[in-house]
């Protein structure tokens, strides 16, 4: 049986291959997840997610535009969602993560970038509830707290962490 879409919305497709079903996002690849810091905190945004029928606190994120490049979604989602304003330039593309592989046919680039010390968030579109500055050490107790629970945001973490434990294995 070839794949055929049973559901579709602006977000999402719901896909049936043979007896299985899955949830395609078309423009999940060119979004992205950012892990911004700020003078040694971590920018993390709460949002309300309908879904866990919750406030969550998690990194900036979102889907991309049609045909537009993950860097550049980043840097616009970070802007819509902190107020914060970088350069593509100033990204750094640590890998991406897949948030649910049995359900969800989808990738998501994750950028990290460090905000210039001094910097002042613009008004913005407001999309999350709140701002959340975090230290290293606040937002590994805030994880073992389980205030923070969102697998994209775990996963991005993650990544980030390999990336400084094999640059720092790598430079000696």
């Amino acid at each position: 049986m070839t794949a055929k879409t049973v559901y579709q919305n602006p977000w999402f497709e719901v896909v049936q291959d043979g007896r299985w079903h899955y949830i395609y996002e078309p423009n999940a690849q060119q979004g992205a997840v950012i892990i911004a810091r700020q003078e040694q905190e971590f920018i993390l945004v709460r949002v309300p997610r309908h879904a866990q029928q919750s406030l969550q606190l998690e990194f900036p994120r979102g889907y991309g535009e049609p045909n537009e490049p993950a860097v550049h979604a980043a840097v616009r989602e970070l802007r819509e969602e902190t107020g914060f304003t970088v350069a593509p330039d100033t990204l750094i593309e640590l890998g991406q993560v897949r948030p649910n592989t049995a359900i969800l046919a989808s990738r998501l680039p994750v950028f990290y970038v460090d905000i210039p010390p001094g910097q002042v968030p613009e008004p913005h579109d407001e999309e999350a509830v709140a701002v959340v500055r975090l230290t290293g050490e606040q937002l590994d107790q805030q994880i073992a707290a389980g205030a923070i629970s969102c697998g994209i945001t775990l996963a991005a973490l993650q990544l980030l962490y390999v990336k400084q434990r094999t640059d720092f294995s790598a430079n000696g």
